[in-house]
C-alpha cells in the first residue's frame, strides 16, 4: 500500500497540480485518494517495524477505541472555540492566517488523545460506543 500509494499517488497528483485548475478535479477524487492509501501504508509500516514510541501508539490506540465519542467530541469543541458561542476564535483571528487553527488542531488532538487514555483506564469503551453497542445488541 504504501510503495503503490505514494509511489504512484505521490507523482500522479504533482503531475495534475502542475496541469492546472482543468486537472483539479481529477487530482482531487482520483490522485487524492490513492495518496491516501499510501499514507495509510505507511502508517501500517512505521507501525510494524515500532517507528513511533509507545506512549503514542498506546493513545493514539486509545483514540481509535474511542473514535466515534473522539469525533462528536472533537466537533463540539472546535465549535465552542471557533464560534460566537463559545471563544469565538473564528473572529477574532480572523485576519492572522492559518496558524492559529493549527495550534488550536494541536490542542484538540492532545486533548482527545489524553481524555480517551484516561476514559479507557476506567471502562471499556467510549461513551458514544457503549450507547451504540447497547442499542445495536437489541
Amino acid at each position: 500500500m504504501a510503495v503503490w500509494g505514494l509511489g504512484v499517488g505521490i507523482p500522479f497528483n504533482a503531475a495534475l497540480w502542475l496541469g492546472g485548475e482543468e486537472f483539479f478535479f481529477l487530482g482531487r477524487y482520483v490522485a487524492a485518494p490513492v495518496v491516501a492509501v499510501g499514507y495509510m501504508g505507511l502508517v501500517g509500516v512505521a507501525l510494524d517495524r515500532g517507528w513511533f514510541p509507545a506512549f503514542l501508539t498506546h493513545g493514539l490506540s486509545a483514540v481509535g477505541r474511542t473514535a466515534l465519542s473522539s469525533y462528536v467530541l472533537q466537533n463540539v469543541l472546535c465549535m465552542l472555540a471557533c464560534y460566537g458561542l463559545g471563544l469565538g476564535l473564528a473572529e477574532h483571528f480572523a485576519d492572522s492566517g492559518p496558524w492559529w487553527v493549527m495550534g488550536l488542531w494541536a490542542t484538540v488532538c492532545v486533548f482527545l488523545v489524553a481524555a480517551s487514555t484516561l476514559w479507557l483506564r476506567h471502562f471499556s469503551h467510549g461513551p458514544l460506543e457503549s450507547v451504540q453497542r447497547r442499542v445495536l445488541r437489541r
